[in-house]
C-alpha cells in the first residue's frame, strides 16, 4: 500500500506498467498511486477484439 488514505477509493491513477519477463525471470508489476501489485506467470497473452 502506497497510500492507505485512499484505501476506500474506487479508482486509482497508472503511474507504471512493466510486463516482466516469462517463466519467472522478472515479475510484471502494475504501479498506482495506491498499491503496486506484481504478477509472477510463465506466460501471458494479451487479446483485443475492438
Amino acid at each position: 500500500m502506497h497510500d492507505s488514505e485512499k484505501l476506500h477509493e474506487t479508482e486509482a491513477d497508472l503511474i507504471g506498467f512493466s510486463m516482466g519477463v516469462e517463466s519467472h525471470q522478472e515479475a510484471a508489476v502494475i504501479t498506482t498511486d495506491i498499491f503496486e501489485l506484481s504478477i509472477i506467470y510463465g506466460r501471458f497473452f494479451l487479446q483485443k477484439d475492438w
